[in-house]
């Protein structure tokens, strides 16, 4: 959208010869599409001090408004410029029209503002009781991604929640069946973060290192004035995604690795021209998650060629206007071609590891009606007599016959191994039954590798844990528990007692509100 933006407003402004005023307008023009919006805003202003007014005003006014979250504002002075020249109803429409639908569904939400104003985000009230774990993981990631880029971008970064993935079709050039197709849950687009909250999904999913990761792109696209191509931009992205809980490193997930590994076996990437224009128009989830690995170990491979210095050396050089082979070659003697070619011949030599039984999950999105989380997840169970051994022990567990279940729960372990979400899970909540907490970590262990955001498996770890004594333990697990579906109450009220046990009263008061904020939603 931000091209068709720049043309029309390109067309209104560039009439020979350039005067003075359009040159500087030309410029508000520039910036805004390179979202340099505090630079624009300075001089868009000086431009309407020196007198110059019109419906091009109007219409940039407009446009940096919208680029900084103020959408009233942004109507208003579109509806001035139509007013002052109908044409721009017609000539700008995919511009005014985004802006209008953006205040039609979003103008009803709450605000919270950090302390010291960097952050604003925005929410339905459903959603209330994210903000202070939201807060926590964008100033984390603003922290050290400064250190990391040597840079900060200026002005408020504008952060919103939406309550269903549907939500980023209605304010985007996304449809509804790319979010469903490709699993696109979170967009940073038009100077913005913008996610779906968990609520939003089945089973909720790692939502801090999503807003991570889009603030990364928040990042990367001011840092170089939006001059980067999407592969580079959504390497960098999840290169750094945890960067607000740890040093980067290549952290590939079970199920990112082992599709991988069968990818380069079958000869079967997804090139670099096949990411174009965005991952959310991949034709699978499957084709997005191998695409995300891909670009993800691309930038590693960069990386330990020059840390952080040669990848914002890449960056200057893109916004400096150098095409990507003449980029890449000063920064890292490689064109791209180059590139991809020792990327991959590295990565046929790495032994990426394949799970045996391991089962590639999609993201589940809600539909209306839909609520809670689905006991179990059967239909992840091929052999049916491993489904039958794991029914009968939900069936047994449910009728307080932790002694039956747990058999069965081991009768399908033996046939079918340790990784199978269902039946690990149910022999771990017997045994807690049982009183065995100490059998639980080792009987997760495998399902917490090959499933990182299954909720259930936290949840019978940090019990485990508490059981154990193993508070700090017990802390990160329920915490993990939060970052997946933070409307679970049962992780908050366990934080709530084991923060007041080990004196850390300020997270316990923040796990107290969450509790009210559930207890009180209808």
């Amino acid at each position: 959208m931000m091209r068709s933006i720049q043309v029309i407003l390109m067309w209104f402004i560039l009439s020979p010869p350039l005067s003075s005023s359009a040159q500087s307008t030309r410029q508000v023009n520039d910036l805004i599409s390179a979202w340099q919006t505090e630079e624009a805003r300075s001089v868009l202003l000086a431009l309407k001090s020196s007198g110059v007014h019109g419906p091009v005003i109007d219409l940039l006014e407009g446009r940096l408004a919208f680029m900084t979250g103020d959408y009233k504002e942004a109507v208003d002075r579109f509806e001035a410029a139509i007013i002052a020249d109908p044409s721009f109803e017609n000539r700008a429409s995919e511009l005014i029209n985004t802006a209008r639908d953006t205040l039609k569904h979003l103008g009803q939400m709450s605000e919270a503002r950090s302390e010291d104003g960097r952050f604003l985000l925005r929410y339905f009230k459903e959603d209330q009781l994210l903000v202070p774990y939201l807060m926590e993981v964008l100033q984390a990631t603003d922290k050290a991604l400064s250190e990391d880029f040597q840079y900060t971008p200026p002005g408020r970064v504008v952060v919103e929640i939406y309550p269903t993935a549907d939500y980023l079709a209605k304010v985007s050039s996304l449809t509804e069946e790319d979010i469903e197709t490709s699993g696109t849950i979170a967009l940073c687009k038009y100077n913005r973060l913008m996610f779906t909250s968990p609520r939003g999904l089945v089973r909720g999913y790692g939502w801090r290192d999503t807003v991570a990761h889009e603030f990364v792109h928040y990042y990367v696209t001011k840092y170089s004035a939006n001059t980067v191509p999407i592969w580079l931009h959504e390497g960098i992205a999840k290169f750094q995604e945890i960067r607000w809980r740890s040093q980067p490193d290549r952290h590939l997930a079970p199920p990112q690795e082992d599709l991988l590994a069968r990818s380069l076996d079958s000869g079967q990437l997804i090139t670099f021209d096949q990411m174009h224009p965005s991952m959310a128009k991949l034709p699978s989830q499957e084709a997005a998650s191998l695409a995300f690995a891909e670009v993800h170990l691309v930038i590693d491979f960069l990386y330990k060629r020059g840390g952080y210095s040669q990848l914002r050396a890449l960056l200057q050089n893109l916004k400096k206007g150098l095409d990507m082979d003449h980029a890449l070659l000063e920064s890292y003697g490689l064109d791209l071609d180059g590139v991809w070619s020792e990327w991959l011949a590295a990565m046929k030599t790495e032994g990426f590891q394949r799970y045996p039984g391991l089962v590639q999950r999609s993201l589940k999105f809600k539909r209306p009606g839909d609520e809670g989380e689905p006991e179990a997840e059967y239909d992840s169970i091929e052999e049916k007599e491993i489904k039958d051994w794991a029914h009968l022990g939900e069936l047994l567990r449910a009728r307080g016959r932790y002694y039956a279940a747990l058999r069965e729960y081991q009768k399908a372990r033996d046939k079918g191994g340790d990784g199978h979400l269902v039946v690990q899970n149910g022999l771990a909540e017997s045994l807690l039954e049982l009183e065995r907490p100490v059998d639980v970590p080792s009987a997760l262990q495998r399902v917490k590798d090959y499933y990182p955001t299954y909720l259930t498996t936290y949840i019978n770890l940090g019990r485990s844990y508490i059981a154990l004594q193993e508070l700090e333990r017990a802390v990160m697990s329920f915490e993990e528990a939060v970052g997946i579906n933070p409307f679970h109450p049962l992780p908050h009220q366990a934080l709530f007692k084991l923060y007041r046990e080990l004196g850390e009263h300020s997270k316990a008061e923040r796990a107290q509100r969450a509790i009210k904020l559930l207890q009180a939603a209808p």
